[in-house]
């Protein structure tokens, strides 16, 4: 199962949802407050060490920064 960290009102993580959808892919959703500093959890910043939103997990791999993860979605 692919598993989304995002926020809703990150346009880089929108992008990737946007990309989720027209693909059709079921995801697992992480939602992200930004205001409440979860991007700066220690857990959050083990996946992701720039603590920026989106970050993708797809069967432990971790993939960071929104083109790239849709490049990855488009190859997959």
């Amino acid at each position: 199962m692919i598993a989304l960290y995002h926020n809703d009102m990150s346009v880089c993580a929108q992008k990737v949802r946007m990309t989720l959808a027209e693909k059709q892919l079921p995801w697992e959703s992480h939602h992200l407050d930004l205001r409440a500093g979860d991007q700066q959890k220690p857990e959050y910043v083990k996946l992701n060490p720039n603590a920026v939103v989106p970050t993708l997990v797809d069967n432990g791999t971790v993939i960071v920064e929104s083109t790239v993860i849709c490049e990855y979605l488009d190859d997959a």
